[in-house]
């Protein structure tokens, strides 16, 4: 198991490529919550954070600090992006699911409203008082 390509964002998510080409995202504010020393300067610092960078010997992750992690340990705590974004999708259809179309009918090409009567006998009215 390798990453082979990486995204690491300020509020410290890291979007990973494996060499299985799956991709996969990780929350280090929460993989790293009970952690001390060098391991919590990761996620209490966000300039620390981003010197993330790809060593591609080992096939991980490694920050200037020193402290990198096994392959295999990022990918077993993290999340399929796929999943994601499957569970964002099916949200989004029970949200559009809850809105209740409008009724639409159709009314009788000769059909004319109050209004339009109205409007009427007030043309015909108008253009017999100009005769």
């Amino acid at each position: 198991m390798r990453i082979k390509s990486f995204y690491a964002t300020k509020n410290f998510l890291l979007i990973m490529e494996f060499d299985d080409s799956e991709y996969r995202i990780l929350n280090m504010q929460r993989f790293l919550q009970n952690e001390e020393g060098l391991l919590k300067d990761l996620i209490n610092d966000s300039e620390l954070f981003m010197t993330a960078d790809l060593d591609n010997i080992a096939g991980t992750i490694r920050w200037s600090n020193g402290v990198d992690f096994d392959p295999e340990i990022l990918e077993e705590n993290s999340v399929p992006l796929d999943e994601l974004i499957n569970k964002d999708c099916e949200k989004d259809k029970r949200e559009r699911k809850k809105t209740t179309p409008r009724k639409v009918t159709r009314l009788p090409d000769d059909y004319k409203s109050e209004l339009s009567k109205q409007n009427e006998w007030l043309i015909k009215l108008l253009n017999q008082m100009r005769n």
